[in-house]
């Protein structure tokens, strides 16, 4: 006969549903950084810690090497390095030394060096837990984003967010990723 009972907890029975919908205080506790699809977009995905009985999706950023786009992957960098615990002062040259790398591959691992570091302090942040339905399939899918608006990409589902992006000179730009800095 099988034991389901332990089955369950050797197969999932570690599964936790995500946070409700909403603004939460949590611990940022990891980033992955990885290139995903086949145009070079580099994804950087923000983790939280869980609690006893909720999880928590991941905030994706941007790091983006679209031609003309450098200003802003420099400027969204130093704003999540900031949203993590850094001082504007430290951001910048955090930054400027990610920057300074040759070549995108070096770039990228110097972010992900830098932010790793941030967030091996385990920074208290805010952010919005919400729902999102996938349009190709149709399922709703937990995203979570910081409420800080200085990085705060809109999340399409309330209408002054709506609004905003209209009259947002950053509307369609890529997210950053970030990843080696000297704190």
């Amino acid at each position: 006969m099988t034991n389901w009972e332990d089955l369950d907890k050797e197969m999932g029975g570690n599964f936790k549903d995500f946070a409700n919908d909403g603004v939460h205080k949590v611990k940022c506790n990891g980033v992955e950084i990885k290139e995903v699809g086949t145009n070079g977009a580099v994804v950087m995905k923000f983790g939280f810690e869980e609690t006893d009985n909720v999880q928590y999706p991941t905030a994706d950023h941007w790091l983006t090497f679209k031609e003309g786009k450098d200003n802003w992957r420099k400027y969204h960098s130093r704003n999540l390095m900031m949203v993590l615990g850094a001082t504007k002062d430290a951001a910048q040259k955090a930054v400027d030394m990610c920057e300074g790398k040759s070549g995108k591959d070096a770039i990228v691992k110097a972010y992900e060096q830098t932010f790793g570091k941030l967030v091996s302090k385990k920074p208290e942040v805010e952010i919005e837990v919400y729902t999102e339905r996938n349009q190709s399939n149709g399922k709703d899918y937990a995203r979570a984003e910081f409420t800080d608006r200085s990085v705060n990409m809109n999340n399409g589902n309330k209408k002054e967010d709506k609004a905003l992006a209209e009259e947002s000179p950053l509307e369609g730009a890529e997210e950053i990723d970030l990843g080696d800095l000297p704190f």
